[in-house]
């Protein structure tokens, strides 16, 4: 095609025509402007196709993470409401003199164990970043559903600051209970059965209580009262990140 065009160029100078010789030149670069325009064109659909397979595939990522941290936070929410925080309200009711408990209740076995246990908040964005980092979240048509993403996200991170933020009240609790009860071991302390994850005395083991001593250290009243809140603030969490 380059020599075709080449000899009919020196054609038309040997012949002094140039008139037409200007005319072929002109034509000969809008040819070629023509022929690159099509060739970016075609890059740009090639672009954008590959970005949208991508688009997809992420998508189809993000979908999969969601569903783990859906299953995850639903176990959490219901560890945190019948677990957590119902042993940190029976510990501050055991806590009160007036309240008639006797020693062999299983409560409180469950309210020392759990009232002062805030598991860490885990989760995956990998796939979110990435939305992120390559700009394909401009990709997604749905403003709604970009909003939510983000809500969704950061409604996590304000949990884990919050969590984060309430680990040293909840330890420094833990160490103070500590002075309050004591696990001894039975008979087989060695056994390998698998715990019940329904409180600390287990098969293999029994726990003795000071009441007493508890219930007269009038100053764990209000931190008890804080692990409530705790727990509380954070169920109202969970149910944000689960909506």
């Amino acid at each position: 095609m380059i020599k075709l065009f080449n000899q009919i160029r020196k054609r038309t100078l040997s012949e002094n025509k140039l008139g037409k010789y200007l005319a072929y030149a002109i034509g000969e670069i809008v040819l070629v402007v023509i022929g690159i325009l099509i060739a970016l064109q075609v890059n740009n659909w090639n672009e954008d196709k590959r970005n949208h397979n991508r688009r997809n595939e992420v998508l189809q990522n993000l979908k999969e993470e969601l569903r783990q941290d859906s299953i995850y936070f639903n176990n959490v929410y219901t560890a945190e409401k019948d677990l957590f925080l119902h042993g940190s309200e029976e510990l501050f009711k055991i806590h009160n003199p007036d309240y008639i408990l006797q020693e062999s209740d299983s409560t409180i076995s469950l309210a020392f164990r759990y009232a002062c246990f805030t598991p860490v908040i885990k989760y995956t964005d990998n796939a979110y970043r990435e939305l992120m980092s390559s700009d394909l979240i401009n990709l997604i048509s749905s403003d709604d559903l970009k909003e939510q993403l983000h809500e969704y996200y950061g409604q996590i991170k304000f949990l884990n600051s919050y969590s984060e933020q309430s680990f040293d009240i909840s330890n420094s609790l833990i160490l103070e209970l500590a002075n309050y009860y004591e696990v001894v071991p039975g008979n087989n302390p060695n056994s390998r059965h698998l715990s019940k994850f329904s409180g600390a005395a287990e098969d293999e083991f029994s726990t003795t209580y000071d009441l007493e001593a508890f219930r007269n250290n009038r100053s764990l009243n209000p931190k008890l009262y804080d692990m409530i809140d705790i727990h509380k603030d954070r169920l109202g969490g969970l149910e944000n990140v689960r909506n």
